[in-house]
């Protein structure tokens, strides 16, 4: 069984298959709109929790900054106290 607009020479077209075909297809349109708003809705929770993961991200990278510059500033300590005592160097 082909499709019902593709109906033989012979055949009519009546507005009944017309309509019927009509709302099939609005049928069909609503289902993919419906689907689509489902997707767009968790693309967008998805979307939220890779922002919040960035904000993270980039509040740890600030920790470890801060950290690394703590970690410069006390070996730079340790060294000029190693001067001062007369510790051999490496």
């Amino acid at each position: 069984m082909g499709d019902p607009m593709a109906q033989s020479g012979s055949e009519t077209v009546t507005l009944e298959l017309l309509g019927a075909r009509l709302l099939a297809l609005n049928t069909e349109v609503r289902d993919l709109q419906q689907r689509f708003a489902g997707m767009e809705v968790r693309l967008g929770a998805l979307e939220t929790r890779f922002s919040s993961m960035e904000a993270r991200m980039g509040a740890l990278e600030g920790r470890f900054g801060v950290l690394e510059e703590r970690m410069t500033h006390l070996i730079a300590l340790v060294v000029r106290v190693a001067e001062r005592i007369g510790a051999p160097s490496d």
